[in-house]
């Protein structure tokens, strides 16, 4: 039977994990409200509530530019448009998470999961401040426009952008805090600059709705990767309630008080 003391040590520990646990969770959701926050920041500063912003006139050039310079990018270009979409990216997020869970068995197989729910929410929430409309090229036959791309939802920040760089850095984070490597940092910057270059080679987004979308993913991202460093299945499981449970009452020694 568990004496007094050694029930006071577990339930110590347990409050120990559980502070892990609402440490990880208040940076989680602070990092979330401060990205917002930057996010409308910047959308209001420099791309107006519904476009036609200080930026304007920069991404007008930025866009002719590409529009003109895509090469044969448009094909891969479609690709990423396809696995990035909101919808396929949950499934790649949720595979990855699967993956990592049954080679690791940590929290940290959860990174990914959760920078792209936390991507995908900061875009919906910043979309709902920043009413800015596509480029007219988004959408299929205008001019300029390719075949068989239709896109008409609202433009700033990029979705792909934010969500894609967000599982990208969560993944090069985790990896890079865990082994002190500095090149999973440099894979992580090539392959978010790659994605947000096949939006503009689309037409399908701006160059700030991209550009923006990147720093929000990234922050949100190490976010990410930062947090789970720093908390394991013990933190989360000491929310349940036999974790908190107080610890019993010293007994009193036999033969005094009776």
């Amino acid at each position: 039977m568990s004496t007094g003391t050694e029930r006071t040590s577990d339930h110590d520990r347990a409050l120990a994990d559980r502070g892990r646990a609402v440490h990880a969770v208040t940076v989680l959701a602070g990092a979330l409200a401060v990205i917002f926050v930057v996010g409308v920041v910047l959308g209001l500063a420099f791309v107006g509530r519904h476009g036609g912003g200080a930026i304007q006139g920069w991404d007008n050039r930025v866009q002719a530019w590409d529009l003109h310079h895509r090469l044969g990018l448009v094909g891969v270009s479609k690709v990423v448009a396809y696995i990035g979409d909101a919808p396929k990216l949950a499934v790649v997020a949720l595979a990855l998470t699967l993956i990592l869970w049954w080679a690791i068995r940590s929290v940290r197989a959860l990174v990914p999961l959760v920078a792209y729910v936390g991507g995908e929410f900061e875009v919906y929430v910043v979309r709902e401040i920043i009413h800015r409309h596509r480029p007219p090229t988004a959408n299929f036959p205008a001019p300029g426009a390719v075949p068989g791309v239709h896109e008409t939802s609202l433009s700033f920040p990029s979705g792909h952008s934010v969500a894609v760089t967000a599982i990208l850095f969560a993944l090069a984070g985790t990896v890079a805090f865990a082994y002190r490597w500095w090149w999973p940092w440099a894979v992580a910057v090539v392959g978010s600059l790659f994605v947000i270059d096949t939006r503009l080679v689309l037409g399908v987004h701006w160059f700030s709705d991209v550009t923006f979308g990147l720093l929000l993913g990234v922050a949100w991202g190490v976010t990410v990767a930062w947090v789970a460093q720093r908390v394991e299945w013990a933190d989360l499981r000491a929310w349940l309630p036999h974790h908190t449970t107080p610890p019993a009452p010293q007994a009193r020694s036999a033969g005094k008080g009776d």
